[in-house]
Order: structure tokens, then sequence, then C-alpha cells
């Protein structure tokens, strides 16, 4: 995507069933094709992928076809939605700083941005080892970076609005004069139930590239940056020898 983490474990709780609505323009398959193409480069034999945040399954959905995957999130709504669209798939809630699984993986991805709910510095470092640690030797950890702090703009401001058959949902940010960053969601809904407003505070944070690579090295991986990634981002790799 989530416990005693750097935020609340159900961050979407107001606005789960209208995510994948809001998230429809993502272009989740050819993500996923280039991620399964950069794992190819780098372990060719890759068989097994676990990723960390699946939300609600989307990058699964696709990955599935060429993995064997696993997924956690510490949202439930979203893991409710995951396991509805990807019932094969194996789904677990965990946080990704501690989380503990049995199994280790070739390849384990933490997707769109999710590491910047970590907030803090000392949170990504402890959820970068973590992940690490359930890396099988020779496989990558992968991670998609928020945004730069030189991209950081206080009191930005988007919006976006998408109809479905079932609603219309107006999504307006605006980005906050805090340290590391922190968004405000604000949502105009409209069901047959009528029209309500929906607030939600995302307290995030933005690395800098020196710390994700920092992290990397001291979660004893072999450090990378790959441009421009999945959607501009980049994309942070880092391989167990």
């Amino acid at each position: 995507m989530r416990s005693p983490f750097a935020y609340p474990a159900n961050v979407f709780t107001k606005t789960a069933k209208h995510y994948d609505a809001v998230y429809s323009d993502k272009d989740y398959q050819g993500e996923s094709e280039i991620l399964a193409s950069l794992i190819r480069e780098r372990v060719p034999n890759a068989k097994t992928l676990l990723d960390v945040a699946c939300g609600t399954g989307r990058h699964l959905e696709h990955l599935a076809r060429q993995f064997d995957c696993t997924g956690i999130d510490l949202d439930d709504e979203m893991l409710a939605m995951a396991r509805e669209r990807i019932p094969a798939v194996t789904l677990h809630n965990g946080d990704m700083r501690d989380f503990t699984l049995d199994d280790r993986f070739d390849v384990v991805a933490c997707l769109f941005s999710s590491i910047g709910y970590t907030k803090t510095v000392e949170n990504m470092n402890r959820a970068s080892s973590n992940m690490a640690s359930h890396v099988l030797p020779g496989g990558i950890l992968v991670i998609e970076p928020w945004i730069t702090p030189e991209s950081w703009i206080v009191g930005k401001t988007g919006s976006s609005t998408v109809e479905t058959d079932e609603f219309i949902v107006t999504r307006m940010t605006v980005a906050e004069p805090v340290e590391r960053g922190r968004v405000v969601f604000e949502y105009m809904i409209g069901d047959s139930n009528g029209i309500h407003r929906v607030s939600e505070t995302h307290e995030m944070g933005w690395f800098t590239h020196d710390e994700y690579i920092l992290a990397f090295k001291r979660a004893g991986l072999i450090a990378g940056f790959v441009q421009p990634g999945l959607t501009g981002r980049g994309l942070y790799i880092g391989q167990k020898s």
C-alpha cells in the first residue's frame, strides 16, 4: 500500500471502493510489462515475486501471468478487493517495515510510490532492510520512489473527475507545507444516495537519491537507479549478491 506504521492502517477507508476508478487511467499492464522486462535482464530465471503494498492487486493481476506472485498490504479493504480480482494469488496483511514471511523471493517490489508512506528516513531504512531480507541470493529489490525534494511544490493543487455507472468522483489535492511532504485529498462523491464530501490526509515523505542508495547499501544490496522507470519517477533496483 498499513499497523504501527507511519500512517493510518486504513488510509483509504472512506474511498477504497472508488480507488480503482480514480486511477482508471493508470497503465498497470504496461507498467507490469516494463517491470517484467527489467527483471528478466537482471534475474533471467526469476520465478517468484512479492508485491509489497499491493493495494487492490492491479499490478499483480498482470505480473501473475509471468511469475508465481504473492502480495502484502496493510489495508484490509484493499486486500479484500485484491482477493476478488486475483483469487489464485496468496495475499497477506502486513506492515512493510516489519512483516515476516516464511518464503523468500526472486523479486520483491514496492510500486506506485508506496514507499513514501514510510514518511521518515528511519522508517524507509527499516522497510528497505526488511524487504531486502525477503530477497533470495541473486534476486532483486525494486522500489518506485515518490517525488523528489526538488519537485515538491508547497501549495500545488490538482484535480480529476471520473464517472462510472455507480458514481461520479471529483478529487482535488493540495501539497501542504510540512518538512517532507503531506498531501490532502478532498473528494466530492455523487451516487444514488446523494452527494457527499470526503477528506483524507496522506502523511508521506520524500527522500533524496542518496538516502535511497544508502538504504539499499545498508540492506546489503548492490544499488542502482533506472530511468524513467514505470511512471517517470524512476526505479531503485538493488541486487543481493
